[in-house]
């Protein structure tokens, strides 16, 4: 998806419905590295239209940061230049941590630099997490629980890979068993929908949490880097009794991955390439995940086989096998020694990372 295209789609469309979209009490933090500066320009102006506020979070990009820093530069949008690639959980705990300060934040809304929000997610998302927090103080006013009156940690979109225009599917939790589901279709109109699924965890980019959830919970441990940082929070926001719930009316075109290809490997499934450096995280922050977050023993063992799959698959149809193999070892070495923080090029120690005072481990 060209991301410029879409800047200009939105912004020839109605001024009166630019202004209803903006949620002026939602913060969006985008976490920045080496981005494509045109396109990167173009979703900013995207996420401008729909938030009250902006934080930019650059791990250190390139001397190319010169080509599009500036154009980030406005009273909407403050920006943080950390000296070092701090990895995603650590950048994103400080715009966490820049975010609540801004007194009019209810809520904060994660975004990848690659992600292109759709006219009105940000609406939708915040209309259905509003409805779900109104109907909890209804339930507990009246003493009537119809429904479980757990507080909502987070709302997600739908999210379509913009190389393919496949959704991704949800994942539920079905009698205790984690399953697949691909969202339901859904006939969007010029109001915003509420309709929900409770899902067992969400992806970072798109999710919408109020700042009273960080609060009660903390944000990403840093010490992961990359990899499982949401699914480590949503586990611990699943586990401290929180619900997590998915906005299929909520549209985010989102690209997982360097590259993408569809395949048939234990069923149907559109399988993303990363670099190897990213397979020691997976498996690493797997077994860092088992250990830090409580859950059942059916999860356990999701977990167990998901990464047995993962395996089974790169080390037999990807590409550097070799290579993929080093990491994964590396990384289920130091998951098992519990050896966390980010991986030194070229060696087999790691380093620790910038904590703040929404990180879990202070």
């Amino acid at each position: 998806m060209n991301l410029e295209a879409e800047s200009e789609r939105e912004a020839q469309r109605p001024a009166e419905v630019a202004g209803d979209e903006c949620c002026k009490d939602v913060c969006a933090i985008i976490v920045t590295y080496n981005p494509e500066p045109r396109n990167f320009q173009a979703l900013l102006h995207i996420l401008l239209g729909q938030v009250g506020r902006l934080v930019i979070v650059d791990n250190a990009s390139g001397a190319d940061v010169r080509t599009w820093l500036p154009a980030a530069q406005s009273a909407k949008v403050d920006c943080i230049r950390n000296p070092y690639n701090q990895g995603i959980a650590a950048a994103q705990n400080a715009g966490l941590a820049r975010a609540m300060t801004w007194k009019d934040c209810r809520y904060v809304l994660l975004s990848d630099q690659d992600s292109v929000p759709a006219p009105e997610m940000v609406l939708r998302l915040r209309s259905a997490l509003q409805k779900a927090e109104e109907s909890l103080t209804v339930e507990s006013r009246n003493v009537v629980k119809t429904e479980d009156p757990s507080h909502v940690a987070a709302v997600g979109p739908r999210s379509i890979d913009m190389r393919t225009g496949a959704d991704s599917f949800f994942v539920v939790d079905q009698g205790g068993w984690p399953e697949r589901m691909l969202p339901p279709p859904s006939a969007l109109s010029n109001k915003a929908r509420s309709t929900t699924i409770e899902v067992s965890f969400l992806i970072a980019s798109g999710s919408l949490v109020p700042v009273d959830v960080l609060r009660a919970l903390k944000g990403m441990r840093s010490n992961y880097f990359i990899d499982h940082v949401d699914t480590e929070w949503c586990l611990r926001a699943r586990a401290a009794g929180f619900r997590l719930l998915a906005v299929p009316e909520a549209h985010l075109h989102h690209q997982l991955g360097d590259s993408v290809e569809r395949i048939w490997f234990f069923g149907p499934r559109q399988v993303a390439y990363h670099t190897p450096l990213r397979d020691y995280y997976m498996f690493r922050n797997t077994l860092l995940m088992l250990r830090d977050v409580p859950m059942s023993l059916v999860w356990r063992v999701h977990f167990l086989m998901r990464l047995v799959k993962f395996a089974g698959y790169f080390l037999t149809l990807g590409d550097h096998r070799l290579q993929r193999l080093r990491h994964m070892w590396l990384g289920v070495r130091h998951g098992l020694r519990h050896v966390s923080g980010r991986l030194r090029p070229g060696t087999n120690a790691c380093e620790a990372l910038t904590v703040n005072e929404l990180d879990p481990a202070i």
